[in-house]
């Protein structure tokens, strides 16, 4: 098992290494390939964070995370939440293989939320503007105002595996996230499956329709 540390905001700990690799033997068991491990450790103010994330032969991906006021209470509370996934899944995941075939890539970014409320603008400033604008443009001398535009914080570009809608669903709740996007083994292309409210999956495609997956949350 290939094992990488990170200490982020605080000294490397050989007592926490060896504590962390131990725990990982109760994950390793599950596998009989061999397995990519990063281990992440951050301190942040009171807040120790422990962070998995385990990669598997056949492509599948784990993940886990745990914050509390001690490092230890956190990496034993994320590799219990990692179990528990993985023994719900334990059949599936040893029997999952790789879709062959062309994957896509696409790019996520993070809007401020700040940059999506409009400004409040006293009425009367508003027509001011507004009938000054109108003004220039018939005058020939401006140019409407342009539209404020969204802004990005971050993006990421990101490789959309192949793979079922079942295997992408697994796939989400093994990496504890909301939403994944993944490319349809079947159609070839871009899809997202994601968390409804319900407990149940929904499935969009590229047509615009909107289609629930048939499994249900448990």
């Amino acid at each position: 098992m290939q094992t990488h540390f990170v200490f982020r905001q605080m000294e490397s700990s050989t007592a926490l290494r060896g504590y962390a690799e131990e725990r990982l033997e109760k994950i390793k068991r599950y596998f009989s390939e061999p397995l990519r491990v990063s281990c992440t450790f951050t301190v942040d103010k009171v807040m120790h964070i422990a962070a998995f994330d385990v990669t598997l032969r056949n492509g599948l991906q784990l993940h886990a995370q745990e914050s509390t006021e001690n490092m230890y209470s956190s990496v034993d509370m994320a590799l219990a939440k990692m179990e528990r996934q993985v023994r719900r899944y334990k059949a599936r995941i040893k029997h999952h293989k790789s879709n062959e075939g062309r994957t896509a890539k696409v790019r996520l970014g993070v809007i401020a939320a700040e940059s999506m409320v409009d400004q409040i603008v006293e009425e009367e400033d508003a027509a001011a503007e507004a009938a000054a604008t109108v003004a220039a443009l018939n005058n020939g001398n401006g140019h409407a105002k342009p539209e404020a535009r969204p802004v990005i914080i971050r993006q990421t570009e990101v490789t959309t595996e192949r793979m079922t809608v079942d295997g992408a669903i697994m796939q989400m709740n093994l990496l504890h996230k909301q939403f994944y996007v993944f490319t349809n083994a079947g159609s070839g292309e871009i899809n997202v499956v994601y968390v409804r409210e319900d407990g149940n999956y929904g499935l969009i495609e590229p047509n615009g329709s909107e289609a629930e997956a048939a499994v249900a949350a448990t």
